[in-house]
């Protein structure tokens, strides 16, 4: 799982948020219970960043939101392998952003043993 989070990760912060989506939900498909949970938010805020490439705002701001909602559930101790709070607080910015059709610097996203 580690080489699929360290993968989808790097996808991410190329801006390949399509095939970031596709990395994770292969974990999505391979996890469960609360892990499961937080991998299809991250799914949906990929579809929600690709979505916003495509100049496709109102799609792009709810699954954005949706994705965002899952992810800030993930109760406290959760152990998905990438710094959750940093990357809430991106995806936040990047939301609040895209609902005033802004311009806005790409989220990051941080492996937590930093291989990112």
């Amino acid at each position: 799982m580690h080489d699929l989070i360290v993968q989808g990760a790097e996808l991410f912060n190329s801006r390949r948020y399509f095939e970031a989506h596709e990395a994770f939900e292969d974990l999505w498909r391979q996890s469960d219970g609360d892990l499961r949970l937080f991998h299809q938010g991250i799914v949906q805020c990929c579809a929600g960043l690709v979505k916003h490439q495509r100049g496709q705002l109102a799609p792009a701001c709810t699954l954005l939101r949706k994705g965002l909602d899952k992810l800030v559930a993930a109760p406290p101790g959760l152990q998905p392998g990438v710094d959750l709070a940093a990357l809430i607080a991106e995806l936040t910015r990047v939301l609040a952003a895209a609902q005033t059709g802004s311009a806005f610097e790409p989220p990051v996203m941080t492996v937590l043993d930093g291989h990112i």
